[in-house]
């Protein structure tokens, strides 16, 4: 697959912190950091079910399932994306493989994408009586968009070749369309309307693996000229004129990377506050992860940073200033295992919580996000573990439904490294088009069972 060779070759993606406002029911908003956010369904259940740890093991022998994104719908059910693998079948399986949960976690419907082979990030989208699941990710033959009906079958597919769009790995409803990260080549930012027909493209700008829509539809992306210099720059993605959006945007200058291979992890909102995360891979020097906070104006406020290069998510707790920073260590290192880390409102280091949990796996070990979505009083996991997609559940305080969980002490430390100018130079954003392929596709039916994984540990 091209663009999982461009990642590994060049150790440059990305990662982040969002949030999704879905359109549905009565539920309560959420905010969602460094990989995912949602919205707490309707119905008597919200989102909030603790019956998780479990597996989803496929129908056959050989099978292999794992989960990169769960978000709650508005009956208080779950909506999955993610990959089944199966190369003894003939034809063999390798796709996308999405999953509607009932409100009582039990399997809804579960389908093959037919285009897809890994489904990234979804979310429900409400208009009237009817639900639509909408998913991206990649496609056979590039990067795919799908809406899904609501009982799974399709209802569109987009798709976008190698040759010019690339990136098509994270979307999130806006008022009054979609943003994801389709762009030329390896960057930009695009806009859909809810029947997958493009609006606008800026070329120039990252958006990232994963980011955050504001309630007032604001949203940041990082820009890096061609002699290096980066801003972050704040949209109002509710404007379907892409001169508008350009005009009207907000930026900050950034500097101290020391290294022109940076990549932007993406970002969220907290309360007044954003959260970025940048993952710096300089040569003949030290790999690190950066975590950043800001005010919304852009302005600095804290700074903590690792050695190493990780796959990260980060959770916002409710109602806290709070987050929960979760680290997976990649490649050959010794230490492969998830680490979540609880930090203040003053990213205090010293006082932060650590737990290290051996079970898990993200979906795939060498992209730099995950997305971890929470809810009211926890927040949700999807993986994989011994060939089984893994939806796993902790509360705030880092406790597990079940099991036991291993301490931590992972080097993370108060930095001073980055240096954000709000009163500098602006970057020039450049408005692009972008084309897209129909697909005459369906989805098929893929039998999961589904198994209590409760003791994991």
């Amino acid at each position: 697959m091209k663009k999982t060779i461009n990642i590994i070759s060049l150790l440059a993606l990305v990662i982040t912190l969002f949030i999704v406002i879905i359109s549905c029911g009565t539920g309560v908003k959420f905010n969602n950091i460094l990989g995912s956010s949602s919205t707490g369904g309707g119905g008597n259940n919200g989102g909030n079910n603790l019956n998780f740890p479990l597996f989803f093991d496929g129908q056959y022998q050989n099978d292999y399932e794992t989960f990169s994104s769960i978000v709650p719908t508005s009956n208080g059910g779950y909506f999955i994306t993610g990959r089944a693998i199966d190369y003894t079948q003939n034809p063999p399986i390798d796709d996308a493989l999405f999953v509607k949960l009932n409100p009582d976690l039990t399997i809804a419907w579960s389908k093959l994408g037919s285009i897809g082979i890994i489904g990234t990030f979804g979310f429900e989208k409400r208009e009237g009586e009817y639900s639509y699941y909408y998913a991206c990710g990649y496609a056979s033959n590039g990067f795919f968009i799908s809406k899904l009906n609501s009982d799974g079958t399709t209802n569109k597919i987009i798709y976008f070749s190698f040759g010019s769009e690339q990136d098509i790995t994270f979307i999130l409803p806006a008022n009054n369309g979609i943003i994801s990260n389709a762009g030329s080549n390896t960057e930009g930012i695009s806009k859909f309307d809810f029947d997958l027909n493009p609006i606008w493209n800026i070329s120039n700008l990252n958006w990232g693996d994963a980011n955050f829509i504001t309630s007032d539809n604001k949203t940041v992306g990082y820009v890096v000229n061609t002699s290096y210099d980066r801003w972050l720059v704040k949209l109002n993605v509710s404007d379907n004129d892409v001169n508008n959006v350009i005009s009207n945007s907000q930026d900050a200058y950034i500097s101290g990377f020391g290294s022109n291979y940076v990549s932007f992890l993406g970002g969220i909102e907290g309360n007044n506050v954003f959260y970025f995360g940048f993952q710096n891979y300089p040569q003949n020097t030290q790999n690190r992860f950066y975590l950043i906070k800001t005010d919304i104006n852009l302005n600095k406020m804290g700074e903590v940073s690792i050695s190493g290069i990780f796959n990260v998510s980060l959770v916002p707790e409710p109602s806290s200033n709070n987050v929960i920073l979760a680290l997976y260590e990649q490649y050959n290192s010794s230490n492969q295992n998830l680490v979540l880390i609880k930090l203040d409102s003053t990213f205090n280091v010293n006082n932060s919580t650590q737990v290290k949990i051996s079970n898990f796996r993200p979906y795939y070990q060498y992209l730099y996000v995950m997305y971890f979505i929470p809810l009211t009083s926890n927040f949700l996991i999807p993986g994989t573990f011994n060939n089984n997609g893994l939806i796993y559940t902790f509360d705030y305080n880092l406790t597990p439904p079940c099991g036991n969980t291993l301490s931590s002490n992972l080097n993370l430390q108060n930095t001073n490294d980055i240096t954000i100018n709000t009163n500098s130079t602006h970057p020039t954003l450049q408005s692009g088009s972008i084309t897209v392929n129909p697909a005459n596709t369906a989805t098929t039916d893929y039998p999961l069972t589904e198994i209590n994984a409760c003791p994991i540990n």
